[in-house]
């Protein structure tokens, strides 16, 4: 289990909330979700815990880790698959759509021994029911072991360890989302019959 990991000064100048005298994010073992408006540095917070060696993590450390993004369950972007597992994903997903290779890779990851899983952005191209049903799954995950991702889906972020990484978040995308719908059938466009 990531207790926490202090950034090095090339990453923590690439977190808005950060300075650079103390950048130090904490966790808690389980499910951790990291929020905050795009740009705030969630993704670049997942990348320095899995791989940057000027970032000091506390607890487990780097062995153990998995780190998956949405990349890596793309087959179209190129690249050579780095097992049997990702090749298999890589396949099957050719044969889906966007949004289903990633529910397909992410439900379908072989774990083997992982004492945390960073996963960027796992809302990445699913609809309301796929979203539900992906984070079951993880957090069925985070009782084996720590699971921490970087959404900003309200889906994802239900009884989760908040980590804001903008300026409160949670507030500000709730009052959006009431506003959206309160205003939703205002802005439906007139649907012509087939």
């Amino acid at each position: 289990m990531i207790s926490s990991v202090e950034l090095c000064i090339n990453h923590s100048v690439k977190v808005a909330k950060l300075g650079i005298d103390r950048p130090v994010i904490r966790f808690e073992p389980g499910y951790n979700v990291l929020i905050g408006p795009n740009g705030a540095g969630k993704s670049t917070v997942l990348r320095a815990v899995a791989r940057c060696p000027f970032c000091t993590l506390e607890g487990s450390g780097r062995e153990g880790l998995k780190y998956i993004s949405t990349e890596s369950l793309n087959p179209n972007m190129g690249g050579v698959f780095d097992g049997w597992e990702q090749m298999v994903q890589g396949i099957r997903a050719l044969f889906l759509s966007h949004g289903q290779g990633v529910a397909d890779g992410l439900l379908n990851q072989a774990h083997g021994g992982e004492t945390a899983v960073l996963i960027d952005s796992p809302e990445t191209g699913q609809d309301q029911e796929s979203a539900g049903m992906i984070y079951r799954g993880l957090r069925k995950m985070a009782e084996r072991y720590q699971v921490i991702i970087a959404s900003n889906s309200l889906v994802f972020m239900q009884g989760g360890h908040l980590v804001d990484l903008g300026r409160d978040t949670l507030p500000r995308l709730v009052a959006s989302t009431r506003e959206l719908t309160e205003n939703f059938g205002a802005m439906q466009p007139q649907r012509e019959e087939p």
